[in-house]
């Protein structure tokens, strides 16, 4: 027992005294000009129980704000604060670490100059040659921030009723537009003029889920005298033997229409008639005796023609007799194809797969690399 406790106080007594027998080696003799509100840092790695000696002044004696000395990471072990001079200020590294140097300036026009001394007495011969440069790795720090998100948890599987329109059928169907016996009087009435005019309003187009309507094509015929109407039958007998067990029965303008005629009979005996097709526009001027542009016209007992498309909804058919002495009778005759077309309307089950969600904090990692000091051996 007694050799332990003399061995101990050996140890305790000797040890500093060997260790201030070692040689001091210089880290670091620099100046540094430290600028206005702003700092500088030394990063120097140590051996475990090398006894760090610092030194600093500044040039003119002026103060810094903070003077720190920091074994990384995060202890402190010297602080000074309004200090312009420190000398042979010794501390003993615990352990192999690196040491942070911290001078900080916080004035705000002017830099300081300071000059700074740091020395190192290495606990054994082994150390003498220690590197204290330092090498910075990259570190990551991982944080976590939490964000709510919607999670999937599973599908419903849903069943609603649709409506739905289905093609039933089609078919052509006759509009009458104009159906009109019209006396026009002579170039030399009193009471009347030699001029008129009709309008004929056609069928618009018709659309809705279970019908729709739309116009093929239209046609006019007309016949001047009291022949007209037996020419007009023979139209209708002439259409009737092409349709025969072909299609259905259609009138002469509508064979016309539909290419089941090409021509149709007019009166050959009687007076002659001036007529013409145009818009609301083109029938103002025709009863004033002005120019127009007629959509068709013609001259003599009679005459036809078809049209695949409506110039527009409304048209205008104008006569003028220009015999002196004789009023006319006109047979005017204007028909409209359309093609109706109709559907059925049918319910069925339509599935649809929706997404059942629920909303749940998750946690969402944040990794941040940073550079950290570290010894170099």
């Amino acid at each position: 027992m007694r050799l332990y406790f003399f061995l101990f106080f050996a140890s305790t007594i000797f040890t500093p005294f060997l260790q201030a027998q070692m040689p001091m080696v210089e880290v670091a003799d620099l100046t540094l000009k430290i600028p206005p509100k702003s700092e500088e840092v030394l990063y120097y790695g140590f051996a475990k129980g090398d006894q760090i000696h610092f030194t600093f002044w500044e040039e003119e004696g002026k103060e810094l704000t903070q003077v720190e000395i920091e074994e990384f990471p995060g202890q402190i072990r010297f602080a000074d604060v309004k200090t312009a001079k420190l000398e042979n200020k010794t501390i003993t590294a615990n352990r192999k670490a690196v040491y942070k140097f911290r001078f900080v300036n916080g004035q705000v026009l002017k830099g300081r100059v300071c000059h700074i001394k740091i020395n190192r007495i290495p606990a054994s011969d082994e150390m003498i040659e220690f590197n204290t440069q330092v090498r910075w790795i990259t570190s990551y720090d991982t944080t976590y921030t939490v964000t709510p998100q919607n999670v999937l948890l599973g599908y419903d599987t849903l069943y609603n009723k649709e409506e739905s329109w289905e093609f039933k059928k089609s078919a052509q169907e006759e509009v009458v537009v104009f159906d009109k016996q019209q006396r026009v009087f002579a170039k030399t009435s009193w009471s009347n003029g030699n001029r008129v005019c009709f309008k004929a309003d056609l069928p618009e187009n018709l659309y809705s889920k279970a019908k729709t309507r739309e116009l093929v094509g239209w046609a006019y015929w007309i016949g001047v005298g009291e022949e007209a109407a037996n020419i007009w039958n023979e139209n209708i007998q002439t259409v009737g033997k092409f349709a025969q067990g072909v299609i259905g029965m259609y009138s002469p303008l509508g064979g016309l229409i539909t290419g089941l005629v090409t021509n149709l009979a007019i009166p050959n005996t009687g007076e002659d008639i001036y007529y013409c097709l145009t818009d609301a526009t083109g029938a103002d001027l025709f009863m004033k005796k002005q120019k127009i542009t007629p959509l068709d016209w013609g001259k003599g007992k009679g005459g036809y023609g078809k049209f695949n498309k409506a110039p527009a909804k409304t048209c205008y058919i104008c006569l003028e007799n220009d015999n002196y002495l004789q009023a006319v009778d006109v047979s005017i005759k204007v028909i409209a194809m359309v093609e109706v077309k109709q559907y059925i309307a049918k319910e069925k089950n339509k599935q649809s797969v929706q997404p059942r969600m629920q909303k749940e904090h998750v946690e969402e990692p944040i990794i941040t690399p940073k550079q950290i000091p570290v010894t170099t051996e």
